[in-house]
């Protein structure tokens, strides 16, 4: 007997849609049936790269949104439109992996989550990160309380000349924000995680545009449109969660650094412990000692050795989720959180003071 595939849609069939399509393409369980792009040539261009017929090619997503076979989709565009295709997908009746971050603001995201709860489908937010090997490591040494008492963590995502040189990235009234929504929001919702998702209660957060909206720059992506930039450069901020413990962060396109980095640490009462590199230190006998394991392998979602991407691992997650009724690791609803904290240091920045996370 054939093993019966959920059948899955792409809208949006941009740069990102590669890394669905090849998690779809590497699960036993699913089958890519059907996509969407407002752009005929792009999506003429991916329908033969990607093995779809023309026939199950769209340029409205609810025309896709019509097949009863489609039971799941990606939703892989820009930021903007995240909340309407979203909402529209879940009241299709289908189950949805949208992209990060989860909309342009947290009245959007409520709208996409309220939509979900509504609709009794999955809802999950594209933060693959949180299926990194080394980073549940760590999260099993704050679960299990090797760590003590979690009180204080730092997280960057910082490039020093990394402002992407295509799409709206550059564009707020497009993207909805910078280096913060764009790249913080992966490192940011890692830490918080691998911390045991503590309540925000408060940020505080300072804007810089320093170097992105002036010619002559050149970064990993070639040269930007400098004429057209018009996000944030750099963003420090401070978190402080309900149960008295803090966050400090740092996020950037483009800032005067040392390094590019995108990595956390944890700091708590019996020890800390980080990624990029992963590092554990333990007190013991009254020192502080290293005590980072050596060779860890990459795993998959039962835990077997596998060499597979967290882009890959995530969309596995949500068919396995979709197919077996499962809760997944990344809902809409925890997403919320993030989503607020990130709006409330943008309101910080602009107010020159700590705001309250309602």
């Amino acid at each position: 007997m054939a093993r019966k595939k959920l059948k899955v849609g792409i809208i949006g069939v941009g740069g990102i849609s590669g890394m669905h399509n090849r998690g779809y393409a590497k699960c036993e369980d699913s089958e890519l049936w059907a996509i969407c792009d407002i752009k005929p040539d792009v999506l003429k261009a991916k329908s033969e790269r990607y093995g779809v017929p023309a026939e199950r090619c769209f340029l409205d997503h609810r025309d896709l949104l019509k097949l009863k076979e489609v039971q799941a989709v990606s939703v892989c565009t820009p930021n903007k439109s995240h909340c309407e295709l979203t909402v529209n997908s879940l009241r299709a009746g289908k189950h949805v992996l949208c992209e990060k971050p989860i909309a342009m603001n947290a009245r959007e995201g409520k709208k996409m989550v309220d939509a979900a709860k509504k609709a009794r489908r999955i809802l999950q937010v594209g933060l693959m990160q949180r299926f990194r090997t080394d980073a549940n490591y760590v999260k099993g040494l704050v679960d299990d309380g090797t760590l003590g008492e979690i009180y204080y963590a730092r997280c960057r995502a910082v490039r020093r000349r990394g402002v992407p040189s295509w799409g709206v990235f550059g564009q707020l009234d497009e993207n909805g924000g910078g280096a913060l929504l764009d790249i913080g929001v992966h490192m940011i919702d890692l830490t918080w995680y691998v911390m045991g998702k503590p309540r925000p209660v408060s940020v505080s957060g300072q804007n810089y545009h320093t170097i992105g909206n002036t010619p002559g720059h050149w970064g990993m992506f070639g040269q930007w449109d400098h004429k057209t930039y018009t996000v944030e450069d750099f963003t420090s901020g401070y978190v402080r969660f309900a149960n008295g413990a803090t966050m400090s962060l740092e996020c950037s396109f483009v800032a005067n650094l040392d390094a590019d980095n995108e990595n956390f640490h944890i700091v708590g009462t019996k020890g800390g412990a980080g990624v990029d590199p992963l590092n554990v230190q333990l007190e013991v006998g009254g020192h502080i000692c290293d005590a980072t394991p050596h060779n860890m392998i990459n795993v998959d979602l039962h835990g077997n050795p596998a060499k597979l991407a967290t882009h890959e691992l995530e969309v596995m997650h949500f068919v396995d989720c979709v197919l077996h009724k499962k809760p997944t690791r990344v809902p809409g609803h925890e997403i919320l959180w993030i989503q607020k904290i990130i709006d409330g240091l943008y309101k910080s920045a602009e107010a020159g003071k700590e705001v309250a996370i309602k």
